[in-house]
């Protein structure tokens, strides 16, 4: 009978090669690169060396374990019944009939002198494991420790039988002493300051520091992803945010971590360094190596608006429960000035402590009253209750006061800044046009989700439809006074527009009450005469059905440009992540807007024929850019498949990285489609499209809208210039053209020529 062997390896099989090295099996001998897996496997023989190899041979030694590695359990058998013929390494079973009747005749009484019976030793994986029915009489018996067998030392009648507490803790040490052995201590490391803000102090200031809650942490992996961040923070600030609430229960689930930035750690991908890339500085000026270089970065844990005032009130209840409690000390009467039936009066309040009534008053209050007069009554401005203080007869101290703050010196207003704010505070009048400018709609909202390309490609997610989008209802008030006006496009009018809904989203349009939103609505011209089509003209809203058409393929084509986006990061990331160096240029990260279909319903009978409840209008929402004083820019029009705007303008080093993701996007989709019509400022984008090969519409119109301009993809190759981003060969794209035209802006870029040899280069290409 074979011999049952396991593989004897490290304690984890995440092993990576630390550099390069060659696998130790023999008749293999490949080269194992630096970051590929690499495994230890210990030999069959006692005393010799293991050996590191790669994946394929690990594999291998896992299903032939027999030729790599020694047995940790052997099945025992007994010399002197094995066949005569076996040798040690050709054993058979024992033979079980003949040990009975060994033992047979060694018990029956008749034999004599029968032969002893004797326990083999008998080697096993583990300690042997006692049986349950001679633990009678031992003080564990029936404890839920005493499942195992005993250790050294132990098992006699005077201890106990079994493993004892400490053994329970074997398999948590194991794994600790695991990572100790096998982690090396990084040798990239960052310093992390921890604070504790809430919610609060206006935009600019974004929050408020609780206390003096701050810690420092040093040493931390600057590897460390996002989820690895908000752990961190939350055990080091949440036990000092507990001593700091006394008694008050925080709900930590609804934590916050963002960093000095104001960004959601949560929205972060897992096991992506998060703080590695800004320790990343080139090694010398003019150089593209990069080195480490530590530095310190801030954490915040944020503690909601609503939670921080539910605290705040807890805390000023408190205060006034301590406060009523230190004017209720024990009386202190003196007997000889107290008439018997008052005394009576006392004895009942000692009787009922301070019981309430129904006034809101104590007993114990009420009693005071009936035996001497009040002189005074003091009224709290926060609660309707009240505290009276009777006569020198009762001792009684007054509550805690906080430390008296000295008021701050009156200072008149300059005289002359007072008299211009008031001739324009006296003189400002209602703007009546804003006031019935705004424009109340109760609607049904559909948040446009985000779905990956897979999903797409299944019937149900094609497209975006409400019926499997999230919606919930609400009340839109759009602002079309002039002043509410956005911006006129092409196709469609902005407004400014305010949103709540019944059922708020966790982002997006609406997640807050009142959420200011960019309102959209489709627009045809109308001129005065039918024939003119230039001049002055009036905006015009089209039918019911064509405005729900028009929003539609707006809303579809967000749909499918947040699929195609995320589609380009996930490529950029993998690529990234198995690429042994880091990129030698930062990586853009943007986003779309979040938006959704609004259908308003009519509020009465507003208009003749209109049915109350039946649709009315349908609008576009969409989440509003605030670009903190940046332009708005079109970086990438539809027409061309190049940045839009010169090298030497704000925002080209980003449309180069916008053509880069045409470039993902046409190789991963197989040549049918990309985005374009990259607009919007340098982290938000709106208004995209969706542009597609010819033989995707195969002779169908109207696919995507107008704004599809096939013609772009069927040249894409011929017209995409590479740039940086495309060269890069881990990314590993095709370069359809030389590039030469994207050098020569790089260098002009870079100072290296001047916009001279740029326009000398034009010339002589055009010669």
């Amino acid at each position: 009978m074979m011999a049952e062997y396991e593989i004897i390896s490290q304690f984890t099989e995440d092993a990576y090669a630390k550099e390069d090295r060659i696998c130790d099996r023999p008749v293999c001998r490949a080269k194992i690169r630096k970051g590929d897996p690499c495994f230890y496997v210990a030999t069959i023989e006692p005393g010799q060396p293991g050996r590191n190899v790669c994946a394929p041979c690990y594999s291998h030694y896992k299903k032939n374990p027999a030729t790599s590695v020694r047995p940790t359990r052997r099945t025992e058998q007994l010399r002197p019944f094995a066949s005569a013929q076996g040798s040690n390494n050709d054993r058979v079973a024992p033979d079980m009939r003949a040990i009975q009747q060994s033992v047979n005749a060694a018990q029956r009484k008749l034999t004599i002198n029968p032969p002893p019976v004797v326990a083999m030793p008998r080697r096993t994986a583990g300690p042997d494991i006692m049986i349950p029915t001679s633990w009678q009489g031992s003080s564990w018996q029936g404890s839920s420790q005493s499942t195992g067998p005993p250790w050294p030392g132990q098992g006699s009648s005077n201890g106990p039988i079994g493993y004892s507490s400490q053994h329970a803790l074997y398999a948590t040490e194991r794994e600790r002493w695991a990572k100790i052995s096998y982690a090396t201590p990084p040798a990239e490391t960052i310093l992390i300051e921890i604070s504790a803000v809430h919610e609060g102090g206006g935009r600019k200031k974004r929050g408020v520091p609780i206390g003096n809650i701050c810690e420092g942490k040093k040493g931390i992996d600057a590897q460390i992803d996002a989820p690895g961040l908000i752990e961190l923070a939350l055990d080091t600030i949440v036990p000092k945010l507990q001593i700091f609430g006394g008694g008050f229960l925080w709900r930590v689930n609804e934590f916050i971590v963002r960093d000095s930035a104001w960004v959601d750690l949560s929205n972060h991908r897992r096991s992506v360094a998060y703080f590695y890339d800004q320790c990343q500085q080139l090694s010398r000026k003019g150089s593209k190596t990069t080195t480490f270089k530590s530095r310190q970065f801030a954490l915040m844990v944020i503690v909601p608006e609503t939670q921080w005032i539910e605290y705040e009130n807890w805390r000023e209840d408190a205060e006034m429960n301590a406060a009523r409690i230190g004017q209720r000390p024990a009386c202190k009467v003196i007997t000889p000035q107290v008439p018997s039936s008052v005394q009576s009066s006392v004895d009942l309040e000692s009787e009922l402590g301070t019981a309430q009534t129904n006034d809101g008053a104590t007993t114990s209050d009420n009693v005071r009253s009936n035996i001497l007069p009040t002189t005074t009554v003091t009224t709290s401005t926060k609660r309707s209750h009240q505290h009276t203080h009777s006569s020198s007869s009762f001792d009684i101290p007054s509550p805690p006061r906080k430390r008296d703050v000295a008021p701050a010196a009156l200072c008149s207003p300059d005289r002359d800044r007072l008299k211009e704010v008031l001739r324009i505070g006296g003189g400002t009048n209602l703007d009546m046009k804003q006031v019935f400018g705004r424009q109340s709609e109760r609607i049904h909202f559909y948040l446009v989700p985000s779905r990956p390309i897979t999903d797409l490609l299944l019937d149900k997610y094609h497209s975006f439809s409400v019926d499997t989008a999230e919606w919930s209802m609400g009340e839109l008030i759009v602002d079309t006074s002039p002043q509410g006006l956005i911006g006129v496009g092409g196709f469609k009018t902005a407004h400014t527009g305010w949103l709540t809904l019944m059922a708020p989203p966790k982002i997006g349009p609406g997640s807050v009450a009142h959420d200011k939103i960019v309102v959209k609505r489709p627009y045809h011209k109308v001129f005065a005469t039918p024939t003119t089509t230039t001049g002055p003209y009036k905006i015009a809203r089209y039918s019911l059905v064509d405005e729900l058409s028009r929003l539609f393929k707006e809303a579809n084509v967000l749909y499918w440009a947040k699929s195609l986006l995320k589609l380009t990061y996930d490529f950029i990331d993998r690529c990234v992540a198995s690429s042994s160096e880091p990129p030698p240029f930062p990586i853009p990260r943007v986003r779309f807007v979040e938006g959704g279909l609004a259908l308003a319903y009519f509020q009465g009978d507003r208009k003749p024929g209109g049915k109350t409840g039946s649709t009315r209008a349908v609008f576009l929402l969409e989440e509003f850019i605030d670009s903190d004083g940046e332009d708005f820019v079109k970086f990438i029009h539809n027409m061309d498949a190049n940045p839009l705007i010169d090298y030497d303008k704000y925002g080209y080093d980003l449309a180069v990285f916008f053509s880069f993701t045409q470039h993902i996007q046409y190789a991963k989709t197989g040549k049918l489609a990309f985005i374009s019509d990259y607009q919007g400022s340098t982290t938000l984008l709106t208004d995209p499209q969706i542009l597609t090969h010819p033989s995707v519409s195969d002779g169908h119109l109207d696919i995507f809208g107008d704004g599809n301009i096939e013609t772009t993809v069927s040249q894409f190759e011929k017209e995409h210039i590479c740039n940086k981003y495309c060269k890069w060969p881990a990314f590993g794209l095709e370069v359809y053209t030389s590039g030469e035209e994207e050098d020569e802006l790089e260098a002009c870029a870079d100072g290296e020529d001047g916009p001279e040899a740029y326009a000398d280069g034009e010339e002589e290409r055009e010669n």
